[in-house]
């Protein structure tokens, strides 16, 4: 390792997140600390503090970056899949729950993290990359209903996300419910089916007024 002064205080961020991000995925948010990151990067504790106000802070960004990454690896499939706005729509799903399955760690912290000291813009800061994660489901769904508001088609994308998210939980989290790993992959395709079919059929029924939240 160079010494302590050849880094830069974006190098030692750098440093930072890349340790928390093998604690995390190695051993979950519970065993990460100032001290281990510290100790792991040959710095002391408080320059830890130098660069992030606080423990909390890291773990936003490395929320952040795990969000990134979902987004990223969502807009990849949603550009292979344009043809069956349908079936993007599964495979998107099955593309968030494969993401979720095999980066458990990253993927569970996301909203289960909850600190009290992160302030609003902070907040604001990473509400912005779940929307970038929403608008992979929001695009599809525009294109299926491309004269529903703008509104709507956000609250779908989010009411659809919340729901395959809900699966992920549902079948990773304590697993409570003994089933096959193939199972998680047919009830998001169900969830996604019956999602669609009762989206389109609420919004083609002309004596069905819509109530937007």
């Amino acid at each position: 390792m160079a010494r302590r002064n050849h880094h830069s205080l974006i190098e030692i961020k750098n440093m930072i997140l890349d340790s928390a991000e093998q604690i995390i995925v190695r051993d979950g948010v519970a065993k990460l600390t100032a001290r281990q990151i510290a100790t792991d990067i040959g710095y002391t504790v408080g320059s830890i503090y130098m660069v992030f106000p606080s423990m909390a802070d890291v773990v936003m960004h490395f929320n952040a970056s795990t969000l990134d990454s979902i987004a990223d690896r969502l807009a990849m499939v949603r550009e292979q899949e344009q043809v069956v706005l349908e079936q993007c729509l599964e495979e998107l799903a099955k593309a968030y729950l494969n993401y979720a399955s095999r980066n458990f760690n990253r993927w569970h912290i996301l909203f289960d993290y909850r600190p009290n000291e992160i302030n609003k813009i902070e907040i604001d800061w990473f509400q912005q990359r779940i929307d970038a994660l929403i608008i992979q489901f929001a695009i599809p769904l525009q294109k299926l209903a491309p004269h529903r508001p703008t509104a709507e088609i956000t609250l779908a994308a989010k009411s659809l996300w919340a729901s395959i998210h809900g699966i992920g939980v549902l079948f990773l989290v304590g697993k409570p419910i003994a089933s096959p790993p193939e199972q998680l992959h047919e009830s998001a395709v169900l969830l996604v089916r019956s999602f669609i079919h009762g989206w389109k059929h609420h919004f083609n029924d002309e004596h069905v007024e819509l109530h937007l939240a």
